[in-house]
């Protein structure tokens, strides 16, 4: 299937500017540019915003929480993308806003440590306390500690695997659900996606080494299923998942391989190929029609199984 027509106009304009090379900035420029999007973006109105924190390790980790109008008892732990390196709350506030209005549930936006100052596994760490945080604070929240899921996109999306498989190491209780958006989930491999989307979609090849070796401490860490979750021994037990893929995405493959390794696991599970859509398209919802029908499907598609 050809791309959406207006994923085309984004693609074309960010070719036209030229993908810089990461590798010859320095990490705050990749922040700001990444973050300061120039696309338009959507403010949808919530009940309430607030601001919270918590420590861990005597780090501060920023958390903000939304409540839809007529919210149900359900929670979205939302772990923003960014390959790991960049975004934050604020770059994420209209998305989670959506998600919040589109699933009637509460959503917790979490400002994880970044690479390189923070490498692996810094970020699993604090989506796994964020998970404990909010079933310690579930009254305050008024949710039912329960009724929580886990969810976000692309290095997200990874997060989000790995702290639902540290959940289960531990033998915490788990997640009602994972709810993943096109997510890394595994070393490099030479997919045929990858072969056929890395260069001219968004997302390259290039910028994956780069967020790779910016994250990980060692080459051997690319084996940790904390950081590729699809190499985790046992998948049995995990939360039942929704996993979303982007037709024209390097990631296309990682992702439809987990979602099969979870449903031979004996996972409930669900498997959303959009089409025409490519990497980071959840983002785009504000200016590509195709994508906010999809994110608010997927989202409504969630709330009614957490709020359950």
């Amino acid at each position: 299937m050809v791309v959406d027509p207006a994923v085309k106009k984004i693609i074309e304009m960010i070719n036209s500017m030229g993908m810089p090379d990461f590798e010859k900035m320095d990490i705050k420029d990749i922040r700001k540019m990444m973050d300061e999007n120039p696309l338009p973006k959507k403010i949808e109105e919530v009940h309430s915003v607030k601001d919270m924190s918590f420590n861990h390790h005597g780090f501060e980790i920023p958390l903000r929480l939304y409540v839809p109008e007529n919210a149900g008892k359900g929670l979205i732990i939302y772990l923003h993308g960014g390959g790991f390196v960049f975004g934050n709350i604020e770059s994420y506030d209209p998305l989670c806003r959506k998600i919040a209005n589109s699933s009637k549930c509460r959503v917790l936006s979490v400002e994880y440590r970044l690479a390189p100052e923070h490498k692996f596994p810094a970020a699993v760490e604090d989506a796994y306390e964020s998970y404990l945080w909010a079933r310690k604070n579930a009254e305050s929240m008024e949710i039912d500690p329960e009724k929580i899921a886990i969810a976000g996109d692309s290095a997200g999306g990874n997060l989000t695997a790995a702290a639902c498989l540290m959940i289960k190491d531990k033998n915490i209780p788990p997640p009602k659900l994972q709810v993943l958006f096109y997510p890394a989930l595994g070393p490099d491999f030479f997919t045929e996606s990858l072969r056929e989307y890395g260069e001219g979609y968004f997302l390259t090849s290039s910028q994956m080494d780069f967020f790779g070796k910016a994250y990980l401490k060692t080459q051997s860490d690319s084996l940790n299923p904390y950081f590729s979750p699809i190499l985790h021994q046992n998948h049995n037990g995990l939360p039942e998942a929704i996993i979303i893929t982007a037709e024209h995405d390097p990631l296309r493959d990682q992702g439809e391989m987990y979602l099969s390794t979870l449903y031979n696991s004996g996972v409930q599970a669900t498997g959303i190929r959009a089409k025409g859509m490519i990497h980071g398209f959840e983002s785009f919802f504000s200016v590509v029609p195709a994508a906010e029908d999809i994110v608010a499907m997927v989202w409504n598609l969630a709330g009614n199984k957490i709020n359950a």
